[in-house]
């Protein structure tokens, strides 16, 4: 409902604007109509479209008003200031002014001599015969016209006369009938009156031109067309909070334009009731619209090269944020301190080494596609780290020839802050022939995966990633525990080029959606089915991890089966689920088990808007909530007792998993009563503009851009609450680094199962989320859509520990770009 209002908003602001254009035309033109039946005609024709836009008016203030209903006041206060007030405002002033007016001057014409005009007509024909000049040569033509002017006794008949006896000069070529015309023809024309005879003989009388031309009728129309050309605008591509100032800029305007519009219309109505007034020439009536169009131009024009400038990113972008409260106190109480500083154990000797080395090459995948691949030694993807809970781990990072630069950020795992892994923010990307070395004990099990965070809408793309999956010390896994991870491959075309449909999920308008290709879907690094023998009565443990920008919806059929965990956390007293279909966010994981029956079990990918078309239009991921739904991706996983099983269940059809009311509610940091020293709203939309010089659909928070978002402020120890509103075309993974997030609400609908800790949430169109966590790991943290193209186009912003300062830039000078 919220995504259906958002987007009734954005076509409604433009079609009210359309209507009240046509509106303030109308009123502006109808003084100016050369007879008073015209008048009449154009006032009651007036009336008539001003009514109706009144009705789209009260629509579309009645829309702005329904979203906040809707999705909360915080997620339409933009709406409501720049449109719902204004609009009201002027629609006030046109039903209270500018109606009544028109139903004067309605009033005025309905007795004035609106039918003189037949009589006129038929005067014209029975002074002037219709043969009066078909025989005659040029001078009696002549003659004959001046006898019929005289005895008309009327400067409409003589038009009249003039006319029909030019034409028969024209038709008779001085004396002849054209060929072809047939006389009877020529003599049941009949001879209509020219302009000049009808405006002579109905007139226009000065007061009621005066009561056309008031003030009180073509101001209002033209004030309210102004509003929604302002508030249509304002709608498109609204201001960022705090909204006072822009709202008072915009009452201010109107208010001039008002004004304005009121001293031109006073000037107006006395050149037009003056005596002997005429209307302006064809030439000069063209050079106002003329100078309107140039104005325009010349006004869009500067103010899109102004956007485009702005929206230019710096060449290096640091840290210095602008500050989101929450309702705390400001910056400033705490010690500084380098998030420098913030590291693993550095003296210790670590319990477990990795080396992860980053390379550039043509990869062929097991089912034989070909990758222009960034791979971690060599393989799509990255090799599995397995570690466990609370040791000391050291992962070597390598870059070999990836000219990009590499780093390694930990997706789930709370580090410390200067291990994160993110350029420009706690360290700098890793050039081709250096390393970094990352050190961290990870302080919870659970499934999680790793991807370099430098620009990693293309790296992750092409490969750069892998699973994390942390145990719980001395824990031996029972029977089967296999880690499917599912990424769309843009796979080379014959040429050994990329070619086929570019990633979705980018901006609008950008031309830059991911790395292109033709996108295929695999587990791992197979497209196609993969068969596995399980003994029946096995324990299985699946880790489905997402590894792109998209939900992917799964089907398991052949048992029934439970949700273990999500995003590393485990469920507090699953229950088995039986015929549901899985949607895992966007870098999202969902661990499930069950025990192998004694035929096939097979998980199969039924949605997947990561490779499939539903991703490549303009709403992106959920493009009419399909998500890819429709076809069946040919990646699969068997677990069959025989292990050559060949006919294998029917994909699942029923309703998705919830997680709101799944498992057994336990008890939790944060309840109903929890007092919390932050509240943020971080409204997720979209704006019509330019994003780093680029004309788009830019995905916003709070309608800004990074870096213009302004960081959340918290201190060590705070308890924080944030609320997501999804009022955009497109889903948001919103994935926190360092911390997890407790689901207190969806859509005002509280969490009753067991604890739903997350670390990435997918945000759907129209969705609203409350959750809560603890500020318990200082250093700036990255607060971002993990839909990465979403977070390359600006839909980024950091958590930032009050104190805790960066050394580090992003930029391009810099090298360093995150997303």
């Amino acid at each position: 409902m919220v995504e259906n209002l958002f987007e009734q908003n954005l076509l409604w602001a433009v079609l009210a604007a359309v209507f009240w254009a046509y509106a303030a035309r109308g009123a502006r033109c109808l003084a100016a109509r050369r007879t008073t039946r015209a008048v009449r005609r154009r006032a009651r024709l007036g009336l008539v479209l001003l009514s109706v836009s009144l009705l789209v008016l009260v629509l579309r203030v009645g829309l702005a008003l329904a979203l906040a209903g809707e999705a909360g006041r915080r997620a339409a206060d933009d709406f409501v200031l720049f449109a719902a007030v204004p609009l009201t405002l002027a629609g006030a002033g046109v039903a209270v002014f500018a109606v009544p007016a028109y139903v004067r001057v309605v009033r005025r014409t309905a007795g004035s001599g609106g039918g003189e005009v037949p009589d006129a007509r038929r005067a014209a024909e029975e002074r002037v015969p219709a043969h009066a000049g078909r025989a005659a040569g040029p001078a009696q033509s002549g003659r004959a016209s001046g006898e019929a002017a005289g005895a008309a006794g009327g400067a409409g008949a003589r038009a009249a006369v003039g006319e029909s006896v030019s034409a028969e000069q024209r038709g008779a070529g001085g004396g002849a009938v054209p060929t072809g015309l047939p006389h009877a023809a020529a003599e049941s024309r009949p001879a209509g009156p020219s302009r000049a005879a009808r405006v002579a003989a109905d007139p226009v009388p000065a007061e009621l031109r005066r009561a056309a031309a008031d003030p009180r009728l073509v101001v209002p129309v033209r004030v309210c067309f102004a509003t929604t050309v302002v508030a249509a605008a304002l709608t498109l591509h609204p201001p960022a909070p705090s909204y006072t100032g822009p709202f008072l800029l915009e009452l201010a305007l109107l208010a001039v334009v008002a004004g304005a519009l009121l001293l031109f219309q006073q000037r107006r109505r006395g050149d037009l009731a003056a005596p002997g007034w005429t209307p302006p020439s064809t030439a000069r009536r063209m050079v106002r619209p003329t100078a309107l169009v140039t104005a325009v131009a010349l006004l869009s024009t500067g103010g899109c090269t102004l956007m485009w400038q702005e929206s230019r990113l710096p060449a290096t972008v640091g840290h210095a944020h602008a500050y989101d409260t929450g309702g705390g106190p400001a910056a400033g109480a705490a010690p500084v301190r380098d998030l420098a500083g913030l590291t693993g154990p550095r003296t210790e000797q670590p319990t477990t080494r990795f080396t992860l080395t980053a390379t550039s090459r043509t990869t062929t995948l097991a089912s034989g596609e070909k990758v222009a691949a960034l791979a971690f030694n060599g393989s799509l993807p990255g090799p599995e780290l397995r570690m466990k809970r609370g040791e000391l781990v050291e992962v070597t990072l390598v870059n070999q020839n990836v000219p990009e630069g590499v780093t390694v950020h930990w997706h789930g795992v709370d580090v410390p802050n200067a291990e994160d892994g993110v350029a420009g923010v706690t360290q700098n990307a890793v050039r081709p022939g250096q390393r970094h070395v990352y050190r961290f004990r990870p302080p919870r099990a659970g499934t999680f995966w790793y991807h370099s965070h430098q620009q990693s809408s293309t790296v992750v793309t092409r490969g750069l990633f892998g699973a994390l999956i942390v145990e719980e010390p001395g824990a031996r896994p029972e029977g089967v525990d296999r880690t499917v991870v599912a990424h769309a491959w843009p796979v080379l075309g014959g040429t050994g080029e990329q070619g086929g449909p570019h990633r979705g999920g980018g901006g609008a308008l950008s031309g830059r959606n991911g790395a292109g290709g033709l996108l295929r879907t695999a587990i791992g690094d197979d497209t196609r089915r993969r068969q596995e023998k399980v003994a029946a009565g096995t324990p299985v443990r699946l880790r489905l991890v997402n590894a792109d920008n998209c939900p992917r919806t799964y089907s398991l059929a052949g048992t029934p089966y439970q949700v273990a965990a999500i995003d590393g956390n485990e469920v507090n007293g699953p229950t088995d689920l039986d015929g549901r279909l899985l949607r895992i966010a966007g870098g999202g994981r969902v661990d499930v088990t069950f025990r192998q029956p004694a035929g096939p079990v097979h998980l199969t990918i039924v949605g997947d808007a990561n490779a499939s078309g539903a991703s490549h239009g303009f709403e992106g991921c959920g493009e009419d909530g399909a998500y890819g739904t429709g076809r069946t991706e040919t990646a699969s996983l068997l677990l069959d007792p025989s292990g050559t099983a060949t006919r294998t269940p029917p994909a699942v059809t029923g309703p998705l998993f919830d997680p709101l009311h799944y498992g057994t509610r336990t008890t939790t940091p944060f309840g109903p009563g929890t007092r919390y020293d932050r509240d943020f709203h971080l409204v997720l939309g979209n704006s019509v503009g330019f994003f780093d010089g680029r004309p788009m659909m830019t995905w916003t928070i709070n309608n800004a851009v990074y870096p213009d978002i302004p960081a959340l402020l918290v201190k060590e120890g705070d308890t924080v609450r944030t609320s997501f509103v999804n009022r955009s075309l497109d889903d948001h993974p919103m994935h926190l680094h360092g911390h997890r997030m407790l689901v207190l609400s969806r859509d005002g609908e509280p969490a009753t199962g067991s604890p739903w800790w997350t670390d990435t949430l997918n945000v759907a169109p129209g969705e609203r989320y409350e959750v809560a966590f603890r500020a318990d790991n200082p250093g700036v943290w990255m607060d971002h859509c993990h839909n990465l193209d979403h977070a390359r186009d600006g839909m980024v912003l950091h958590l930032a520990y009050d104190g805790v300062t960066s050394p580090y830039e992003a930029g391009r000078s810099s090298g360093n770009l995150p997303e």
